[in-house]
Parts: C-alpha cells; structure tokens; sequence
C-alpha cells in the first residue's frame, strides 16, 4: 500500500494577512514616533522665525534708537556752541555781575540757571540713550546666538522625523512585497490544484478496465461474496487492474507493497486470509492476497455504502485520485 506524505505548506494568505498586521504595529508604533517628533520640528522651526523676527525688531529698535541719540547730540552741540559764542556761561555771569538793575540781575541768574540744568539734563539723556543703545545690542547678539543653537535644533529634529519615516516606509514596502509574493504563490498553488484535478479527472475519464484472466475474475467474484457481504466483486477487480494489472506486474513497489494487491506486510499479516485454503496465507499468491483485500476493505466500512466504500478505498490507499480511479473503473466492470 502507498503511503501518503504532507505537502510542505507555503504560507497562506491568511497568514500573509497576519505577516502583514505584526509589520503594520511596528509601522503604528512608528507614527506614534513621527508624530511626537514632527511636534519637536514644528516648535523647533517656531524658535528659528521668534529669534530672526526679534533679531529683525532689535536691529530697527537700535538703529532708531542711533537715529534719536544722534539727533540730541547735535542739539546739544547746537546749543554748547552758542552759549559759547557768547562767551560761554562766565560772560553770562559777568553781564549779570555789570548790571545796575536789581530785577534784571535776577531775571538774568535765573535765565542761566535754566540754561545751565536744560544743558546738563540733555546730556543725561543722551548717557541714557547710549546705555539703552548699548543695552539692546547686547540683546541683539544674544538672540543671534539663541538662533544659531536653535537652528541646529532644527536640524536634529528634522533628522529624527526623516529617518522615522524612511523606517516605516521600509516597514511597508516590505509588507507590500510580502503579501503580494505570497498570494502570488497561492495563486499559482490553486492553478496548479486545478490543473492537477483536470489531469486526473480526463486521465481517469479515458482509462478502460483491462480483461482479466477467467481464474482472476472468478477470485474476485468469490472473495467479495465471502469476506464482505455489500462490497461488490467490481471493485476488488477495478483495485486488482491498478496495483498490478490482474497480476502481471507483482513487483515490489518504492513504498515496500507486495504482491498482486500490493500489501505492506504488515498490513497483510493483520488482515490475512488463507483465500484457497492451503493452510497459509501467502502475500504473492492470489487467492490469499485478493481475499485479504476483500477482508481489509470491509474492515473499513466498504459494505455499508458509498460514503463508506469512498472512505474504505482510500485506506487501501491514501490518495482522492486512487479513490477516483477505482471507483471509475468499477462502473465499467458493472456495466
């Protein structure tokens, strides 16, 4: 009897489809990165035009600031240069000093006084001015240096974004080739199933039952009678033509079957019948080996129906084609 091996199995699309959703979590785990680094890019890209627009606020600040200092420096100068082309404040005094009239005098001192503090107020202001001047410049450069630093941080988070995204579409190419080469195969597997289906089938539609020996047909007409009430003698003869063509060909087999119904020995020892009542039970002799076969069918249900017949062949031999064949021959022996 022949033995029948499991196919080595390909993944499946299901399994494909289960391939795919482990890759597709790591790509999920990925956007979750992505979205907390693109957070990162925006505030760091944020940092970069709050740093240029003050530096740009900073840069007009201190040149209207120049502007005013200058400004008031010339009123100043303005101012100096005519108090001294009048011969400065000690001539003032001196006028005042040469006056007869009492309320001039006054009129006078009070009038240099004022000229005196409007003079020295101005140039305090324009200290101030100078410090504030000073002051935002240092700001100025600061800031720039701020920019500078945040830049670079822009720089790594727009990395991290970059390389988090190259990942995940590696993570999806992958999983796109995957199950597209895996129901590829599967596709190819089902044509394949089918193709093998159609050989058989037109194979098995064009095969003929080959004339027995008159001893051979007799044999299997008696062993069915007497091993399996139910169990017609067709199928003993359809299972005789295709192990060993009604014995012309009882060599052993790749498998180890023997004889014209091509036992296992061991599986004949269990079922054995002495079928012409020799006293032994010979694997290679006919009687013995077509009424063992009669005994084994039946001890698998071969006479309780078809459903049961169909089950009962395909122990004898573990292949659907096996079953197909014998049962198609046993029509054209019954015919």
């Amino acid at each position: 009897m022949l033995s029948a091996a499991a196919p080595a199995a390909a993944d499946t699309s299901g399994q494909a489809d289960q391939k795919v959703k482990a890759i597709l979590a790591q790509v999920q785990k990925i956007q979750r990165q992505v979205a907390t680094a693109e957070k990162a890019y925006d505030d760091a890209l944020a940092g970069v035009a709050s740093s240029v627009n003050t530096a740009s606020l900073d840069g007009r600040a201190r040149d209207e600031i120049a502007a005013a200092a200058t400004a008031q420096q010339a009123l100043i100068d303005a101012r100096v240069r005519a108090l001294y082309e009048s011969g400065g404040p000690i001539a003032i005094y001196a006028t005042l000093i040469d006056s007869a009239d009492p309320s001039a005098l006054a009129a006078n001192a009070l009038v240099v006084q004022h000229l005196v503090a409007a003079d020295q107020a101005v140039a305090d202001h324009v200290d101030r001015l100078s410090a504030q001047a000073s002051a935002a410049t240092s700001a100025a450069e600061r800031r720039a240096r701020d920019r500078i630093a945040t830049e670079r941080t822009v720089a790594a988070a727009a990395v991290q974004v970059l390389s988090l995204l190259s990942e995940e579409e590696r993570l999806l190419s992958s999983a796109r080739a995957h199950a597209a080469s895996v129901r590829a195969a599967e596709a190819a597997l089902r044509a394949q199933a089918t193709a093998f289906s159609v050989i058989t089938s037109d194979r098995i539609a064009a095969m003929r039952m080959m004339p027995a020996a008159p001893a051979y047909m007799a044999l299997y007409h008696r062993a069915a009678a007497a091993t399996c009430p139910g169990l017609s003698w067709t199928v003993l003869a359809a299972i005789g033509q295709v192990e060993s063509g009604h014995g012309r060909d009882t060599s052993t087999s790749y498998a180890g079957a023997m004889g014209p119904m091509q036992f296992l020995p061991a599986t004949f020892a269990a079922y054995a019948v002495d079928g012409d009542s020799d006293g032994k039970a010979d694997i290679m002799n006919p009687p013995d080996a077509i009424f063992t076969a009669g005994r084994y069918l039946c001890a698998n249900g071969a006479g309780t129906g078809p459903a049961a017949l169909a089950n009962a062949i395909f122990h004898y031999n573990h292949a659907d084609w096996y079953v197909q064949m014998v049962l198609a021959l046993a029509k054209q022996y019954a015919a």
